[in-house]
């Protein structure tokens, strides 16, 4: 019995020393992993390098109301175009999006939309939402969260990289003054994007960026050009996408022409990272409020 004291008395001090030495090696392991998984989501999403990277996607919008047969009332396409800027702790992207909405039997840009719901001739207003940027910068304190904020699913040979976003905020066009264009005083939605992505490029840590797909849903209140603001339902955008490896010069034709002649600083990412965000109802209340759009 002495012996054994003796020997415990011995050996825990070995033991506890040994720990102190150990514990930090293993938390710099983790905290590595964790920065590694960062980094990976961000070669997925845009370019290590800070080069821009585009993605593109194509759609359809359709109506989703009670008790109704779902329409197709647009396709939809768009871009985003991406910088991304290395930061203490992690990363900014900075972005700007634009996204048109299309004559599903012509596949051209819409000017004016008959609403099937109305009867009315409404003129269209495309998605021009500049800046939108995030701030993917982790503390200490947060990093070792980052693959519950940043979830992904291991698909044998793909990786799937997936956001899942349910907005709820007050909506800037309100109903007392924009009544016309808004379901509500609040903006309530759902988005669910997933970035597929081979792990063999992944594992590739010469890749700065790694080619990958995209799926993306939404389901938003009407769109405030609708003016729809009194009737029930909502719209469901469907989509699908890619990263262009040859960035925007790849976009098609038809979207980059469009670009040049309406908003051609699009043509390229921000340089600075701003706040806040624009988003289809901020952009819509700015047209509203200068007289562009008349209630």
């Amino acid at each position: 019995m002495e012996r054994k004291e003796t020997l415990m008395h011995n050996v825990l001090p070995i033991l506890l020393a040994m720990t102190l030495l150990i514990l930090p090696l293993m938390l710099s392991a983790e905290a590595a992993s964790d920065m590694e998984y960062l980094n990976d989501y961000m070669r997925v999403r845009g370019d290590l390098s800070g080069k821009e990277v585009v993605y593109h996607w194509t759609g359809t919008a359709y109506s989703y109301v009670p008790n109704e047969n779902k329409k197709i009332l647009f396709n939809f396409e768009g871009f985003n175009i991406a910088r991304t800027v290395n930061t203490e702790g992690g990363y900014e992207l900075l972005t700007r999006e634009a996204a048109f909405y299309l004559d599903p039997l012509t596949g051209k840009i819409l000017e004016t939309w008959k609403n099937p719901f109305t009867g009315k001739t409404v003129p269209v207003v495309h998605v021009w939402n500049d800046p939108v940027n995030q701030d993917l910068t982790f503390g200490p304190e947060y990093l070792p969260y980052v693959r519950k904020m940043l979830p992904s699913t291991d698909l044998g040979d793909q990786i799937a990289f997936n956001n899942e976003i349910f907005p709820l905020y007050d909506n800037p066009l309100t109903r007392k003054e924009y009544g016309d264009f808004s379901q509500g005083d609040k903006y309530q939605s759902a988005e669910f994007f997933q970035f597929f992505v081979n792990k063999a490029d992944l594992a590739n840590k010469d890749l700065t960026s790694v080619p990958a797909t995209i799926s993306w849903t939404r389901i938003s209140p009407w769109l405030p050009f609708m003016r729809m603001g009194d009737r029930p339902g909502n719209l469901v955008f469907v989509c699908r996408g890619r990263k262009l490896p040859g960035g925007y010069s790849e976009l098609p034709l038809a979207i980059r022409e469009y670009v040049e002649a309406q908003h051609p600083e699009y043509n390229s990412a921000p340089t600075e990272f701003l706040t806040p965000n624009e988003t289809s109802w901020t952009y819509f209340k700015k047209l509203v409020d200068t007289g562009v759009i008349s209630k």
